[in-house]
């Protein structure tokens, strides 16, 4: 029953998709309604064209080049203006077609720092703070510790607004590996929050007398940057911190970010992280507490990962639909912040961060995993809620880190 539905899915989704991607590759989009000066878009161009050519064409209409994506496109500012006048796919000799950048913000989350006192200090884990993380023994991580705690040839890609790597409780991330998108430099930092606390939620050191403890605190933090400081992120820096993080060996891809809209570029990324490169990827089911859908978790091969309260109910704003995979913990979650402090932060962006770190620690068991595998035991060792089997609410159920089989 939970094939047949995951399957459905797939088939319903791929049709939406391929209709999508037929409308992109016309032109420009109309800019009826535009308010803004300025216009991001991406340049595909056919494969006999010289780049420079392009960039010459478009800067002496005003535009401004600013990058060239991990798969070939041109990124330009251009004012809003010269779309379908001056810069279309009739004017710049050898592009192939030419589309609008679009840009997704986090959600705003209420953040509440959190500051150990004496009261708290006396734990097993030692970890401060340990004894409020009800999601981690809601998920049965705890009683997969006895097993494996993660291992560090597993990568999680946290791709987000970066990652506070001098942060106390983050020894598992390796700045070595990421990038940040934002500036185009290999330095990401966090500058906002968000990151920093998915981060931790995921693989917060355990044991060393602070703060919090990781689902899977053994394994590797690959910190991706794609969303500012203030959180907004394009969908050209997400589709290639997609593409990063598969191409330098993340097995899980972890997105806690979303938009109303299928796009070509996050569309294409997951593809090519899912099938040609054999990453998972998981990301939030959203939080306006609707039924529509959020992407990329939306696409058939990512996983949407919803939010429960802390009594294992749908909490309110978790969105819901026939796309939806699996629930995890996402309210009044305490987790790393910037500058070696700790906050507790509500969303699908915290239950987003406990199912990738279930997802490790099935991969840690046995390396030897592909990700379709994990992918299928986390749906088919789910905890069943609401209506039996599959439902639009609660997907197939709770993140299970210890199935009762073992």
């Amino acid at each position: 029953m939970k094939t047949k539905a995951f399957f459905n899915k797939i088939a319903i989704y791929i049709i939406i998709v391929l209709i999508l991607v037929s409308g992109f590759a016309v032109a420009l989009p109309e800019t009826n309604g535009k308010t803004t000066d300025t216009t991001r878009i991406m340049i595909t161009l056919d494969s006999m064209i010289e780049e420079d050519k392009v960039i010459k064409v478009v800067e002496n209409n005003g535009g401004k080049f600013l990058r060239q994506t991990l798969d070939n496109k041109l990124i330009f500012i251009i004012p809003t203006s010269a779309l379908n006048n001056q810069i279309s796919i009739l004017t710049i000799p050898g592009a192939a077609y030419i589309e609008e950048d679009v840009m997704i913000q986090l959600p705003f989350p209420d953040v509440k720092e959190v500051a150990i006192t004496e009261s708290n200090i006396q734990l097993t884990p030692n970890d401060p703070f340990y004894s409020q993380q009800w999601g981690i023994p809601m998920i049965g991580a705890n009683k997969l510790w006895d097993i494996t705690t993660g291992d560090k040839k597993v990568i999680v890609a946290v791709i987000d607004t970066g990652v506070d790597y001098t942060h106390e409780d983050l020894a598992a991330v390796n700045k070595s590996l990421g990038w940040d998108f934002v500036n185009n430099d290999p330095d990401p930092i966090d500058d906002n929050g968000h990151g920093t606390h998915v981060a931790g939620i995921i693989a917060a050191t355990m044991n060393n007398g602070k703060g919090v403890a990781g689902v899977a605190p053994n394994v590797t933090i690959m910190p991706v940057k794609v969303c500012n400081s203030g959180g907004s992120c394009w969908t050209s820096d997400i589709a290639d911190g997609l593409r990063w993080s598969a191409d330098h060996g993340a097995k899980i891809l972890s997105l806690s970010l979303g938009g109303p809209l299928p796009d070509l570029q996050t569309y294409s990324a997951t593809l090519y992280a899912v099938y040609t490169k054999r990453a998972l990827v998981i990301a939030a089911a959203g939080n306006s507490g609707l039924g529509e859908p959020s992407y990329p978790g939306a696409y058939p091969w990512v996983l949407a990962i919803g939010a429960l309260d802390s009594s294992g109910k749908r909490a309110s704003y978790s969105q819901y639909g026939n796309w939806l995979d699996l629930m995890a913990p996402g309210s009044s979650i305490i987790s790393t912040y910037p500058g070696n402090r700790y906050a507790s932060m509500t969303g699908t962006s915290m239950a987003t961060p406990h199912a990738s770190g279930v997802a490790a620690l099935y991969w840690s068991y046995n390396m030897s995993f592909n990700n379709m595998q994990v992918a299928y035991m986390l749906l088919g060792f789910a905890d069943d809620l609401g209506t039996p089997g599959w439902d639009k609410y609660y997907g197939f159920g709770r993140v299970d880190g210890y199935p009762a089989d073992g």
